[in-house]
């Protein structure tokens, strides 16, 4: 895929190499397809670029604080240790491209997103609000954003993610998010039963309602968005 910036075309126009996701194909209320569209629709909706597609995924739980800006503050170090996190294992387990915007690796730029901005509320690069899932608009590739960093992989190399959730008991709980491989070296390390490559990080030190369920609300929308698959387990060590 050429990473340049495809200037001579409008990015809103259809491309017979644009690709959907199975669940955009899926009947709205359960995916995106409404009865009028044609059969081979392939329109991208969104936040549609040049070079890619790109979703909102910001944290920001419904936790009780005193002021707006601790609430802004709690989700913006979410955002940030998750964002570590997927590069951390995705990093360990295939090959990634990471840069700041205007880079191949961004497939943005700050001016394309500026013009998302334009039409609605988009947080600024600064605000740790400002993360994003992003898929390359034929597929092919696919990455996270958070604030002026990104990076991304091929698609075909991620088998999907397993959410675990530790519910306070004995501990105070825990959230550990899993990532899944396509295996690249038998003799690796990080192989798991000889057929996929998995790796993990906890995220956040403590459970809470709140969390719990803005995470895997995140999480079922990325999985959706790159059109794979998420599998969540809840237990509890007593």
């Amino acid at each position: 895929m050429n990473s340049e910036p495809i200037t001579s075309q409008d990015p809103q126009a259809t491309r017979i190499t644009d690709k959907r996701m199975p669940a955009e194909d899926l009947p709205y209320p359960l995916g995106k397809r409404h009865a009028g569209d044609p059969v081979d629709d392939n329109r991208l909706y969104g936040l549609l670029g040049n070079e890619a597609l790109f979703e909102h995924i910001g944290l920001r739980p419904r936790i009780n604080v005193p002021t707006r800006d601790e609430w802004r503050a709690f989700g913006g170090r979410l955002n940030g240790e998750m964002f570590a996190g997927l590069k951390k294992v995705f990093g360990s387990m295939t090959d990634i491209e990471a840069g700041r915007s205007g880079s191949p690796a961004s497939m943005t730029s700050d001016a394309e997103f500026a013009a998302f901005g334009a039409g609605q509320s988009i947080s600024p690069t600064d605000d740790p609000a400002h993360f994003f899932a992003f898929r390359s608009r034929d597929a092919e590739w696919i990455g996270f954003r958070w604030r002026d960093e990104s990076f991304r992989f091929r698609r075909a190399s991620l088998l999907g993610f397993a959410l675990e959730t530790a519910m306070p008991a004995r501990c105070s709980g825990y959230f550990q998010l899993w990532a899944v491989c396509v295996l690249r070296d038998e003799q690796t390390s990080k192989a798991w039963l000889q057929n996929v490559e998995a790796e993990s990080f906890i995220f956040d030190g403590q459970w809470t309602a709140e969390v719990a369920f803005e995470l895997l609300s995140v999480m079922t929308n990325v999985a959706n968005f790159f059109g794979t698959t998420l599998t969540a387990r809840q237990f509890s060590d007593v």
